[in-house]
């Protein structure tokens, strides 16, 4: 009896089954139902439109547009609700947008790609082939990283400057040297200088400047180190690369790099605009 309760209660906790009793006997009035053919309710739709509303602002991502085409065969009305209600920072994937489908389904299939790219340091793009292990976005452009097999290394490219993607007839080189979680920890951005270990980055803030950076760390490692009449005294330990200085002079006057020397000299190069 308790069991027929819980399957006459409303989802998520039962079912809605349609049972009812005559004559002693127990039924489904509705001789179709199954509880293991169960329709979406209303708040299940409601809550997969908040999520696309949220999504849609990705557009480009193969992901995206799949759960597109899965409400649409859910109900062929799909309204998403006031799209002003929540907007994210500057999401317009453009140049590049077009390689994310094949990167991502390359990645998911284990399909290696021969690549034509284009860096900016070069004057002419190359050709490689290129096993791609994971997509990962940063300041609105889109990365992919994987092994390249002319260098024998993973590299890092950044969508926006391939020339083309086909297919390699290769066999895919499996994922024995890409840990996300350990090839981004030392990082701030996606740029990991070969050889470069990282290193402890001191760093002064003035008073105003130190609350943001109190909430709002460059790193994890982040700390503060100490409070003085000049501001307040940070350090993080990291791999020094372009993106880490981009931060760091954001803050113009305001903030100051007080060692080691390799990562002042650094700041000062990109402030002069000799990136190295």
């Amino acid at each position: 009896f308790s069991d027929m309760e819980l399957m006459k209660s409303e989802p998520p906790r039962g079912y809605n089954a349609p049972i009812e009793v005559k004559d002693g006997r127990y039924f489904y009035s509705d001789r179709t139902f199954t509880i293991g053919q169960q329709p979406l309710s209303n708040q299940d739709i409601n809550a997969l439109r908040d999520a696309m509303m949220v999504l849609a602002q990705f557009k480009g991502l193969p992901m995206v547009e799949s759960l597109d085409n899965l409400l649409k065969k859910l109900d062929g009305w799909i309204r998403y609700p006031d799209a002003h209600a929540i907007r994210f920072e500057s999401n317009e994937l453009t140049v590049g947008v077009e390689w994310l489908p094949v990167l991502y389904n390359a990645i998911v299939h284990r399909q290696s790609l021969s690549v034509q790219y284009f860096p900016f340091v070069a004057e002419e793009p190359y050709a490689f082939v290129f096993h791609p292990y994971h997509l990962r976005e940063y300041r609105n452009r889109w990365f992919v990283f994987g092994f390249n097999a002319s260098a024998n290394a993973i590299h890092n490219l950044a969508l926006d400057r391939i020339q083309s993607v086909q297919e390699s007839t290769l066999p895919f080189r499996p994922n024995d040297l890409f840990d996300q979680e350990d090839y981004f920890k030392d990082l701030v951005g996606v740029t990991k200088p070969e050889g470069v270990a990282p290193v402890e980055i001191t760093f002064r803030a003035k008073a105003l400047q130190a609350k943001y950076l109190q909430t709002k760390p460059l790193h994890a490692s982040q700390k503060m180190l100490e409070e003085t009449e000049l501001g307040v005294v940070f350090s993080l330990r990291v791999i020094p690369n372009y993106e880490l200085v981009s931060e760091l002079i954001r803050f113009g006057g305001a903030l100051e790099v007080l060692s080691p020397v390799g990562v002042t000299e650094f700041v000062q190069q990109v402030q002069r605009g000799e990136v190295p």
